[in-house]
């Protein structure tokens, strides 16, 4: 049995005196957006399954893992129109055994809640380690004593068996039946998902990237598609995978991410801009693009003050070209130089101090804030080593009666010339 994936939910006021000019917003299509409204059947068909490798590896740099993907993707045959019918009927039954599960053990609990948990933890660690984990690791992970893990698993099987109404048997059967017919969907549509992702090339992610979203997506339409509807999977699943990927470069080819609904925003106003770029036949401004999306010009502007523009600290500025950027940013942080003087003084100090008392020690750590950087007065040191006040005098003199002789003093001077 494998895991069902789990899809989170996706999730200042404008300044009209300030001068814009209209950022390159990316080419993230609006197929982010999560409605269905205007996608057909049309907009797929089977030409979108022929996916020459030659064509998507043009003016690019690849590897053989691309190539051998493809050519691998390329080996498996398109179903049929009976063929989608027959795998997803046998997907559908195995989605439902896992949405009885999983309702049975929030609602009865029992073995049913403990075998859900069992199985929900085994997924994870095949997700985190690549491969399915030893019964010693998945009894540790799930607090389940090793001896009764088998035991209780069998248990749990029975009881989904019951549940559903199956012999064990036939239970088991079901669930690898679905577990098949999932993955022969998934791979028999790989090619519709590189026709996808070759179209989203040259946006902030790699193609290997966009086949990974595409993926995914195509592995939820898998799960929820309905053969009853009368539709084609590839015209069902066109949507979800495109919907992957442009929620990927939404989320992931930005330095600095953008919230998902910003993005699809930027994305209607640099349609906007292309638009009336080529009506108009200059750059809009910015109440031109508000009058053609039916926004004001104070709320174009309040997007566009949301891109937050990423600039490389090593970006090479002044007349020749031979200062970088990050040289002329100020910062609090130590040099990499202080910070090797700092600690090659505190070294210095620490053989220095060697040659004191205890006493002397814990006066002057505490008189200078040597310890923990918070200086002590007379009182406060006298207190806490239950001495009085002119006694605690005394041992500081003392000790830096000790520290301020020639032979010691001159093993710290030259710091004082650093640090200063």
């Amino acid at each position: 049995m494998v895991a069902t994936p789990h899809y989170s939910k996706n999730e200042a006021s404008a300044r009209p005196d300030r001068e814009f000019s209209l950022p390159s917003l990316g080419d993230e299509d609006e197929g982010a957006s999560l409605s269905l409204k205007g996608f057909s059947a049309s907009d797929t068909d089977e030409s979108d399954f022929e996916v020459d490798a030659a064509e998507v590896l043009k003016g690019r740099r690849t590897t053989d893992l691309v190539r051998l993907y493809l050519q691998e993707i390329g080996r498996v045959r398109l179903l049929e129109r009976h063929e989608e019918v027959s795998e997803a009927q046998c997907v559908q039954g195995y989605m439902q055994l896992l949405v009885d599960l999983n309702q049975a053990a929030e609602t009865t609990g029992g073995i049913l809640a403990t075998y859900s948990k069992l199985l929900q933890t085994r997924d994870r660690l095949s997700s985190q380690l690549g491969y399915r984990p030893s019964l010693e690791r998945w009894a540790a992970e799930a607090e389940v004593p090793i001896a009764e893990l088998k035991p209780t698993l069998a248990e749990g099987k029975r009881a989904w068996a019951a549940l559903a109404t199956l012999t064990v048997p036939e239970l088991e059967k079901a669930i690898s039946e679905g577990i098949r017919a999932k993955e022969h969907m998934i791979k028999a549509n790989l090619r519709l998902v590189v026709s996808v992702a070759k179209k989203y090339q040259n946006r902030g992610l790699e193609l290997l990237d966009l086949i990974q979203e595409g993926t995914l997506g195509l592995e939820r339409a898998v799960e929820k598609f309905d053969p009853t509807k009368g539709y084609r999977f590839s015209t069902y699943a066109y949507w979800w995978i495109r919907q992957g990927i442009t929620r990927a470069i939404a989320t992931q080819s930005r330095t600095i991410r953008l919230p998902v609904h910003i993005t699809e925003k930027l994305n209607k106003i640099k349609k906007a801009q292309r638009k009336l770029s080529q009506e108009k036949g200059r750059t809009p401004s910015i109440e031109d693009i508000a009058r053609e999306l039916d926004m004001t010009a104070a709320q174009v502007r309040e997007v566009l003050l949301r891109v937050p523009r990423a600039v490389s600290l090593e970006t090479k500025v002044g007349k020749d070209r031979d200062t970088e950027l990050g040289d002329l940013l100020e910062t609090d942080c130590m040099s990499p130089e202080d910070m090797l003087i700092r600690e090659s003084l505190r070294r210095d100090l620490q053989q220095l101090m060697a040659d004191l008392t205890t006493r002397e020690q814990d006066v002057i750590n505490m008189r200078f804030g040597l310890g923990d950087g918070t200086p002590y007065s007379l009182a406060e040191i006298g207190r806490a080593l239950e001495l009085s006040r002119e006694r605690v005098r005394q041992i500081e003199s003392k000790a830096l009666q000790k520290l301020r002789q020639p032979k010691r003093r001159n093993r710290v001077r030259d710091y004082l010339e650093a640090l200063n």
